[in-house]
């Protein structure tokens, strides 16, 4: 009975909106009112669109900070911070001897004719490609080139020989030397190894695009290393990798070499500005690298010496082609023929206009190589007349 009377209590409680119960159903109408009131998945989607549209958009009265290069040669900078670039030459064509002039240059401020626009930079150095020996190499060489000692590069330098390491943790590796050593520049001598297959366009993709977040958030420049296909005539990088890379890099530098020697000549095929002019390197007889300037100007001049004399010997070899027609025809025509007909005939032969033609048989008379007799008709000189 008593527990009836409770039921009827709290009924009535409840009727009357009274007591506790009340408190309850207002805290139920308030979370109730609460979820009602929370965006849906569909409407926080589209916040979040804006907010990146927010961000994003570039007005006039947007600041913006200069670009802020680490090298340049002849007065034109290149490599700027907070991009991605590329180096790119064929197999064994100097891209690692280049990268060891950048280095020199960013760590005693000029090297040959590239100069360093940064102060005291911090140097990343992947290599994935070479062994121990020659990784440790590179450091030799930029040693040799500034005359630093070892503290002073190893201060400024991190240099790490990847080329075990498994693909899958290069660029987590890449993410933690970069938060941990907070580097300026970044060199990556194999960013192929990167991807599980250079014409995957997917990964390719995404690789770049991290990369991209990567120079934005570390405030660093990141330069890429990578071949270009094997034929001769094709200088585009390899894969759909290459071809990613090429389109978000800043400044796609190449390295060449020549059929033959040693002069490495570098050049800009790319550049969001201004490029940079060329310049060039070599191995000196002791082994060290060397500035090539004086080397590619007179490589530079002796190919247009060769082209000249090729021209001119093409020029030659054609003028006697159009002479051995002209004294074919005096020969089939009985060795003379008058001016007129001559003239008609190496129209048709020698596909050239009458004007054109006029010109060559005036210069064949002049040069005596024909000869118009009493008769009006044209004759060949004794010296080059055909045996009929």
């Amino acid at each position: 009975m008593e527990e009836l009377n409770k039921e009827t209590e709290n009924v009535q409680q409840a009727a009357g909106q009274t007591g506790p119960v009340n408190n309850q159903a207002q805290t139920v109408n308030d979370i109730v009112g609460e979820a009602v009131n929370q965006p849906t998945a569909e409407e926080q989607k589209r916040e979040r669109l804006r907010k990146i549209l927010g961000d994003t958009r570039i007005r006039t009265d947007t600041e913006v900070p200069d670009l802020e290069y680490a090298l340049e040669v002849d007065g034109t900078g290149f490599f700027a911070r907070r991009d991605i670039h590329a180096v790119k030459a064929k197999a064994k064509a100097g891209k690692t001897t280049t990268l060891k002039v950048f280095i020199a240059a960013l760590l005693v401020g000029v090297m040959f004719r590239v100069k360093s626009l940064m102060e005291k930079p911090r140097i990343l150095f992947f290599d994935t490609e070479q062994n121990r020996k020659d990784t440790k190499g590179i450091l030799d060489d930029v040693a040799s080139m500034t005359g630093l000692g070892t503290e002073v590069i190893d201060s400024q330098v991190v240099l790490q020989s990847l080329r075990r390491v498994d693909r899958e943790d290069l660029l987590p590796l890449l993410r933690q030397a970069l938060e941990d050593e907070k580097p300026d520049v970044v060199f990556i001598d194999g960013i192929v190894e990167f991807v599980a297959s250079f014409n995957d366009e997917s990964e390719s993709k995404e690789l770049i695009k991290d990369l991209l977040k990567l120079c934005d958030e570390q405030d660093c420049a990141i330069v890429c290393v990578l071949h270009t296909n094997k034929a001769d005539e094709d200088h585009q990088m390899r894969g759909h990798l290459g071809t990613m890379l090429a389109q978000k890099a800043a400044t796609v530098l190449e390295c060449k070499k020549e059929r033959g020697s040693s002069v490495i000549t570098v050049s800009c095929s790319e550049s969001r500005h201004e490029e940079p002019t060329e310049w060039s390197i070599m191995f000196a007889e002791d082994g060290c690298i060397v500035d090539a300037t004086e080397q590619r100007k007179l490589q530079l001049e002796q190919r247009k010496a060769e082209q000249q004399q090729k021209r001119q010997e093409a020029i030659e070899k054609e003028t006697q082609e159009r002479l051995q027609k002209c004294l074919t025809i005096l020969r089939d025509k009985g060795g003379a023929v008058s001016r007129k007909q001559l003239t008609e005939i190496l129209v048709k032969v020698l596909d050239r206009k009458r004007p054109t033609v006029a010109s060559y048989i005036s210069e064949w008379l002049k040069e005596k190589a024909i000869f118009e007799d009493s008769n009006g008709l044209i004759q060949a000189s004794e010296e080059f007349a055909l045996p009929f």
